[in-house]
């Protein structure tokens, strides 16, 4: 997984702890307080064995992010209840807006280890691609754009699959709408940006998941 950014210091959120009122403030309209929790839908408990790959981490806290209060809601409505191992290490630089070249085994995290700082950073009253996330396959894009939109289905993030093998003058149409984050596989996303239908001046986050 590589993930690229040119964000600068400038657009990183301005976190602000207000003692007399317990509760942390972030972006100046979300508050984080002891009652969102009992909120969210919480999901099955995941008894699958866990190997060093998931269970060996720091002790960190989603919380500890100073994510968007809507994205905890689908973080842990996902099912995830600490970061792992790879979250741990890719997250805070993510958020800092350095580049990353990370590797995992299967199954350890990967793709929410790009997926939250990436919804992390998307501004949705902003009606243009923020992210654009390349995959080999079809089926991984299908899978990553799932990922995208459960994680950030409290946030009206808009995630759109584009590969080949399907109709170009359907994706052509559904560009027209609001889109986010664009995940697709490369020659189709190039196809797209060449006819200048897939606008990406305003794309400052790139994945490139599955890199090697």
């Amino acid at each position: 997984m590589s993930y690229k950014t040119n964000c600068t210091n400038s657009n990183a959120n301005t976190n602000t702890l207000n003692s007399s009122s317990n509760y942390n403030k972030i972006d100046d309209n979300i508050i984080l307080d002891e009652e969102w929790k009992k909120k969210i839908l919480e999901p099955l408990k995941d008894l699958r064995y866990k190997t060093e790959d998931v269970t060996k981490t720091k002790g960190n806290e989603f919380e500890d992010y100073f994510l968007k209060r809507e994205l905890l809601m689908g973080i842990f409505e996902k099912g995830y209840e600490k970061p792992s191992p790879i979250q741990e290490e890719s997250i805070p630089v993510a958020l800092a807006g350095k580049n990353i070249l990370a590797r995992a085994k299967n199954g350890t995290g990967k793709t929410a280890a790009f997926a939250i700082p990436l919804l992390e950073k998307c501004n949705t009253h902003k009606n243009f691609i923020q992210g654009l996330i390349l995959v080999p396959t079809r089926e991984l894009a299908l899978q990553t754009s799932a990922m995208i939109k459960e994680l950030g289905k409290h946030m009206k993030v808009q995630c759109m699959v584009t590969t080949g093998g399907t109709s170009l003058r359907e994706d052509i149409m559904r560009l027209y709408n609001v889109v986010h984050i664009l995940c697709g596989t490369p020659g189709r996303i190039l196809d797209l940006a060449n006819k200048d239908v897939a606008n990406l001046s305003g794309c400052h986050i790139m994945v490139m998941d599955e890199a090697e």
